[in-house]
C-alpha cells in the first residue's frame, strides 16, 4: 500500500454545455448565468491529476454568485462530483472531508470504501469543492520565508501583511470564504442537481459546514450526521478547551509514570511526577518540551513508553542546539499552512471570516499568559489561531441554532484533534442526538474496521438515532502501529519515513546519502518507467533520537528515484556523516552487500510512526505487481512485521548488525490482486495474493551505483540499477 500524499496541480473540469479545454478555473473565469442542465465528464478524462483507477467519479462545475446578496453579479465556478446510485436512486449523500479547507470532489470515491458503501446502491454521492478549494475558484499566495534573527512580533507583523496582500489580490472572493457562503453554494448544487432534500454526513471541519448549513437551511436536510465535531463558539474558547483536554491526557500519563517508578524515577505520585516535569520543562523550554508530550498522550497507554523513553533521553543527555533552533522557527512562523497548494490560506480564510476574536500580537501575549497559567504545559503555539487571523479583518460568528430535520452527533471521549468538549458544546448549541465513542481517534465513524460504525448506516437507512456510547478502537490500534525500539539513524520526512545509509566504500567527509522509497520523492511518485537522476528537487527531513526525539534538520538533494523494478528515492545531504555524528551523535546505517535470504531475522523501522517491528523475511518475491508498477525480487515479510499507513520509506535492517537490506515499500490490505495499495506476486507458476503481508525492495545494488565522493553514477560497471 503506498502510503503518501502527492499534492494535486489543479486543472479545470469539462462542464455544462461548452466547456471543453482543460484549464485552470480561475475566480473570476465563471460563466456569467447558471446552465440549464449540467453536462458530466469521468473526472479522470477531466483533471489530469485525477485517480485514474476512479473510473465512477463523474465531475462539473456549477457557477454561483461570489455575493448573494447580488446573484446577477459576478460568478464564480464550484467543482461538483458525483458517483451515481447504483440501483434506483432515492435521494443523494453529500460529503465533506474537513479541514475546513481541503477539497471535496474526491470524497464520494472514497466513501465507496467507507462504512457507507451501501447506501450507494440507492443514494448518489456527491463531494463539493467548497469556494477556494481544490478545482472551485481559488486564491494562491506564497508562503512568507522565515527569517534569521527576527523576533516574534517582528515576525507576527510582517506576516500579518503578507496576509493583508493576499487578501488584496482578491478580496471580494477572500471575504467571501466562509461556511454560509460554501452553505449557500451546497444549496445551489442541490438546486440544480434537481435533489429536494439531501442526507450529508461530515467529519472535523466538515462539521461546521453542516451545522451551519442546517441551521440556514433546516428543511432541505433529511438526515445528516456529523463525526469529531468543530466547536460552535469563538477560537479563543474552542482552543482553551483543546488546551484543557491536552492536560487531561498529561495527568493521566504522570499517574502511569508515578506508578512505573522503579523503572524511570521520575516520582512515586504524580505530583511528584509533575514537578520532574516542571523541572525538564525549564530544562528545555515551554515548546520544546511539548513536543514529547501533544504527539504522544491521545489517552493512550501503548504510547506512553516511548513519552518515557523520550523523556528519559532529555534527562540524561539535554537537547542540542539544533533543536532549539528548529523549535524557534516553528514558533515564529505564522499565518499559511503547508497542506495542499493553497489549504493553509482558504483554511485560514473559512476560520477568521467566523471570528471577532482578536486578531493582534498584543491579544496573543496576552491570551497565551491566560492560558498558561491554568494549564503550565501548554505552549507557546497553542496561540496560533490569533496568528492564523493575524492582518484579517474582524470576522462574524456562525449563526448556530436547532432544527427539526434528523441530526446524529458522534465525538470521541480522548481525541485531542477536535476534542470531545467541542462536540457537547455542540450538542447543546444545535441539539440531534449525541453518541459518546470510548476512544481517541477521529473522524472514524465511517471506519470498516470501527465495530459501532454499522450505527452510521442504520441512521441513514431508517433515521435510527444513536445515544448513549460505543466502544471505539482498543487503544492498542489507535497508538503507533507498532512496538517501540531503536530509531537511530533513521530521518522523518513530511509524509514518509527514511534512514541515513552509508556504503562501505564512503568516508566521513563525504556528504550522507538519504534513502526513502520512490514513491516519496518530494515532487510525487515517478511515472512507470521513468528513471529521474541528476540534481534533482530538494529535500528535507528531521533526525531522530534512539527513543524517537527530533533531534534536528538535514537538508540536501534527490540524485536518483524510480518505481521501476524497484522503489528507491536517493538523495544526497548537505552535511557530511561526520557532521550528523557531531551535531546530533547518530551514525548511519551501514549498506548490508546482499539482501536477506528467508528465514532471516529482520527489523522495519518507522520513523514517522515511531515504531519498530521485528520477524523474519518470509520469502524472496520474483516479481511484484502493483498497478502498472513492478519490483523484483521483492521481500515478503512474515505476518508479524504488520506495517501500517505511514511505513513507507522505512529501514529494513538486518536484526543481528543493524546493516540496512532493505526499504520498506507496500502492503496487500484489502486481499485485491495486482492494483493500486493491493500488489500481487508473480512466479512462473502464476498469480499469487497474500492479503495483509507487507512488503519491501531490495537495496543491495545501491552501493554499485556510488562513485568517489560518495555521489551516485550510474555508468559504474557494478550498477545495475534500472537507468533512463
Amino acid at each position: 500500500m503506498r502510503y503518501v500524499t502527492v499534492p494535486s496541480i489543479a486543472v479545470g473540469i469539462s462542464v455544462a454545455a461548452s466547456l471543453t479545454s482543460l484549464t485552470a478555473a480561475p475566480a473570476d473565469a465563471a460563466s456569467r448565468s447558471a446552465p440549464e442542465r449540467v453536462e458530466w465528464q469521468l473526472c479522470r478524462d477531466a483533471a489530469a491529476d485525477w485517480n485514474r483507477e476512479d473510473g465512477r467519479s463523474e465531475c462539473a462545475l456549477v457557477p454561483v454568485p461570489v455575493d448573494y446578496a447580488e446573484p446577477e453579479g459576478r460568478k464564480i465556478d464550484i467543482a461538483v462530483s458525483r458517483v451515481r446510485a447504483t440501483g434506483k436512486r432515492t435521494g443523494a449523500l453529500f460529503g465533506n472531508p474537513g479541514g475546513p479547507g481541503l477539497a471535496g470532489t474526491p470524497s464520494p470515491y472514497g466513501l465507496l470504501d467507507s462504512r457507507l458503501a451501501p447506501m450507494n446502491e440507492e443514494w448518489d454521492f456527491i463531494g463539493i469543492d467548497t469556494r477556494g478549494t481544490g478545482y472551485s475558484a481559488q486564491i494562491s499566495c506564497d508562503t512568507p520565508e522565515f527569517r534569521e534573527g527576527e523576533s516574534e512580533r517582528e515576525s507576527f507583523e510582517r506576516q500579518a501583511e503578507a496576509k493583508r496582500a493576499c487578501i488584496a489580490k482578491d478580496p471580494e472572493l477572500a471575504l467571501s470564504i466562509s461556511m454560509e457562503n460554501a452553505s449557500r453554494d451546497m444549496d445551489r448544487v442541490r438546486e440544480v442537481l434537481g435533489y429536494r432534500t439531501i442526507n450529508f454526513y461530515g467529519n472535523s471541519g466538515g462539521t461546521a459546514l453542516g451545522a451551519v448549513y442546517r441551521s440556514m437551511f433546516d428543511s432541505r436536510v433529511d438526515r445528516m450526521w456529523l463525526d469529531s465535531i468543530m466547536s460552535p463558539v469563538g477560537q479563543d474558547a474552542a482552543i482553551t478547551a483543546e488546551v484543557a483536554q491536552y492536560h487531561a491526557g498529561y495527568r493521566r500519563f504522570f499517574a502511569w509514570l508515578a506508578g512505573k517508578d522503579a523503572t524511570y524515577h521520575f516520582g512515586n505520585s504524580p505530583k511528584k511526577v509533575e514537578s520532574a516535569m516542571r523541572v525538564l520543562q525549564a530544562k528545555v523550554g515551554r515548546d520544546e518540551f511539548a513536543t514529547f508530550l501533544d504527539p504522544n498522550l491521545e489517552a493512550l497507554p501503548d504510547r506512553w513508553e516511548r513519552s518515557a523513553a523520550k523523556l528519559l533521553e532529555i534527562r540524561n543527555e539535554g537537547t542540542g542546539k539544533a533543536v532549539s533552533q528548529r523549535k524557534e522557527r516553528e514558533r515564529k512562523s505564522f499565518g499559511f499552512g503547508e497542506m495542499g497548494r493553497n489549504y493553509g490560506f482558504t483554511h485560514d480564510a473559512f476560520m477568521c471570516n467566523a471570528s471577532a476574536d482578536g486578531r493582534t500580537y498584543d491579544d496573543l501575549v496576552r491570551m497565551r499568559k491566560k492560558r498558561q497559567a491554568a494549564y503550565p504545559f501548554a505552549a507557546d503555539s497553542s496561540d496560533q489561531p490569533i496568528a492564523y487571523c493575524a492582518g484579517w479583518p474582524a470576522g462574524k460568528p456562525w449563526d448556530l441554532k436547532p432544527g427539526k430535520s434528523r441530526l446524529q452527533l458522534s465525538g470521541h471521549e480522548f481525541e485531542l484533534v477536535t476534542p470531545y468538549a467541542w462536540a457537547k458544546a455542540m450538542h447543546k448549541k444545535i441539539g440531534g442526538s449525541l453518541l459518546t465513542v470510548t476512544d481517541a481517534t477521529h473522524s472514524t465513524m465511517k471506519s470498516t474496521e470501527l465495530a459501532c460504525g454499522s450505527k452510521v448506516v442504520d441512521f441513514f437507512r431508517d433515521g435510527t438515532p444513536a445515544k448513549g456510547s460505543c466502544p471505539g478502537f482498543p487503544a492498542d490500534e489507535t497508538g503507533p502501529a507498532g512496538p517501540a525500539g531503536n530509531l537511530a539513524g533513521t530521518v522523518r520526512l513530511m509524509n514518509c519515513s527514511a534512514s541515513l545509509v552509508r556504503p562501505r566504500t564512503a568516508r566521513d567527509e563525504d556528504k550522507a546519502l538519504l534513502l526513502t522509497n520512490g514513491h516519496c520523492h518530494p515532487e510525487g511518485r515517478p511515472e512507470p518507467g521513468e528513471v529521474i537522476t541528476g540534481e534533482g528537487a530538494p529535500i528535507e527531513g528531521t533526525v531522530l533520537s534512539p527513543a524517537g526525539r527530533e533531534l534536528g534538520p538535514v537538508t540536501g538533494r534527490v540524485r536518483y528515484a524510480t518505481m521501476t523494478g524497484t522503489d528507491i528515492t536517493l538523495a544526497q545531504l548537505d552535511a557530511t556523516y561526520a557532521d550528523i555524528r557531531r551535531k546530533y551523535g547518530i551514525e548511519a546505517f551501514p549498506l548490508a552487500p546482499a539482501g536477506p535470504v528467508a528465514g532471516q531475522r529482520i527489523e522495519v523501522v518507522s520513523s514517522f510512526l515511531e515504531s519498530v517491528w521485528s520477524c523474519r523475511a518470509e520469502a524472496v518475491v520474483p516479481t511484484l505487481k502493483e498497478g502498472d508498477y513492478t519490483s523484483t525480487r521483492a521481500i515478503r515479510y512474515a505476518k508479524e512485521c504488520d506495517t501500517q499507513p505511514g511505513s513507507s520509506g522505512s529501514a529494513v535492517i538486518d536484526a543481528e548488525t543493524r546493516e540496512l537490506v532493505a526499504v520498506n515499500s507496500t502492503s496487500n490490505r484489502d486481499g485485491g490482486t495486482c492494483g493500486p495499495d493491493n500488489p500481487c506476486e508473480i512466479d512462473e507458476t502464476g498469480t499469487t495474493v497474500h492479503r495483509g503481508r507487507g512488503y519491501a525492495t531490495q537495496t543491495a545494488a545501491i552501493a554499485g551505483c556510488v562513485g568517489a565522493g560518495n555521489t551516485v553514477d550510474l555508468e559504474r560497471q557494478e550498477c545495475t540499477l534500472p537507468k533512463p
